[in-house]
């Protein structure tokens, strides 16, 4: 499996165990805005995954901008103060240790996509 697969492959666990994290919680509670978000995101992180498996031309490519994507909206959706109907901050919520360590985790995961990704497409650039 290609450094670009793990990647990949790390980034859909954490993005499970963040959304298992959000029924755990409830998903009630969510907007349909931030739901909404969340799958797109995970629908992404799939397609990004088997591009990355079947050493897909476009899988660096779309691998980075999923792993930017993903840890810029995760982040601006839990770590900033409220700003939009995008956003679900941690801090005003009062959860857990757990529901902060699978978000953070995911949020890292999706950096280490991005770089994975933004690595191999300047590797092809250059070949």
């Amino acid at each position: 499996m290609t450094r670009l697969a793990v990647a990949a492959t790390l980034f859909v666990a954490a993005n499970i165990l963040h959304s298992l994290d959000h029924l755990r919680q409830g998903i009630d509670r969510l907007a349909l805005e931030v739901l909404s978000a969340g799958t797109l995101l995970s629908i992404v992180a799939l397609i990004a995954l088997v591009l990355a498996v079947r050493r897909d031309q476009w899988a660096p490519a779309v691998c980075a901008a999923t792993g930017i994507a993903g840890a810029l909206g995760v982040a601006a959706a839990h770590l900033a103060p409220h700003w939009s109907a995008l956003s679900d901050p941690y801090p005003d919520l009062g959860l857990d240790a757990l529901s902060w360590a699978v978000m953070l985790a995911e949020v890292a995961a999706a950096l280490v996509l991005a770089l994975a990704g933004v690595r191999e497409v300047a590797r092809h650039s250059t070949a």
